[in-house]
């Protein structure tokens, strides 16, 4: 390890939780079986339908947002000013719902859970209430933008719950693959014929929200599942970093003479063990 600002101990703790949560430490070799292991994983399938189904209406928002605005009633120029608070909701839901998830230790699902419904709502109110209420429709809109607090998110969950830095790169991949799948099908869901209710686009966008709501549920489910020391086989994977070291281990660099290679450990007698060493 590299980093100058953490003393010998703190370099040793650093790598000792890499090794205990198995996330493993960054490389720059591409290994093919973490490739195989990521595209038969269960958790990558069920993160890519999410990041499509969340951004289905994500692209049709972008796409015809301000022509919804503009069939509640409104004027070009007065539906062009009202679509400028929709980035600040995106953010604010962005913001709050992350931090929700940040403090809620090993809830992170449910918060997604609960801030799909927010834009689950607001298309409820866009479609439902009459169009006399403008301002109703309105405050739906709105809430409709709210669909960036479960995108932002869940784009942590395979950092958390991913290990091995080939494996980590394939499924960010796949998780921005989803993204632009989504985006390219949420425009086709509005019709010109169909507006201005645009019944398509609107029916769309409520099953994507239910679907994902469904999809990180299971998702939950199974990260929980595979944590469970009562049902999984907890074992040392080449692909998911080395075993726990013990307190009485050194922890060796190799990078000055291959920068590819692991950390090398090394037992040492107990009684030397205070005076562990990472270089």
């Amino acid at each position: 390890m590299n980093a100058k600002f953490l003393n010998d101990e703190e370099k040793y703790y650093a790598v000792a939780r890499l090794a205990e949560n198995r996330t493993g430490v960054q490389h720059r070799v591409w290994r093919w079986y973490q490739v195989r292991e990521a595209l038969t994983d269960p958790k990558l399938v069920l993160i890519f339908l999410f990041n499509m189904a969340i951004n289905i209406p994500n692209g049709g928002l972008i796409t015809f947002g301000s022509i919804i605005i503009k069939n509640f009633g409104y004027s070009s120029q007065t539906a062009a000013l009202l679509t400028m608070p929709t980035g600040v909701m995106s953010t604010i839901a962005g913001c709050v719902f992350s931090w929700l998830a940040a403090r809620w230790r090993n809830r992170r699902a449910l918060a997604i859970s609960i801030s799909a419904l927010f834009p689950l709502m607001g298309t409820a109110l866009v479609y439902g209430l009459p169009r006399s209420n403008k301002a109703g429709q309105t405050a739906g809109l709105y809430l409709m933008y709210c669909y960036w607090g479960p995108y932002a998110t869940a784009v942590s969950l395979p950092q958390a719950n991913t290990a091995g830095q080939t494996k980590k790169s394939v499924t960010y991949s796949a998780l921005y693959l989803g993204y632009a799948v989504g985006n390219l099908i949420g425009p086709q869901t509005f019709r010109a014929s169909q507006a201005p209710t645009y019944t398509g686009g609107v029916v769309a966008m409520l099953s994507c929200y239910c679907i994902c709501i469904l999809l990180i549920n299971a998702y939950w489910a199974l990260v929980s599942c595979l944590h469970d020391p009562s049902v999984s086989n907890i074992r040392t994977n080449k692909s998911q970093g080395m075993a726990l070291p013990e307190p009485n281990v050194t922890v060796e660099s190799r990078s000055s003479c291959d920068p590819t290679r692991s950390p090398r450990i090394r037992r040492t007698p107990r009684a030397s063990s205070a005076g562990i060493t990472v270089s």
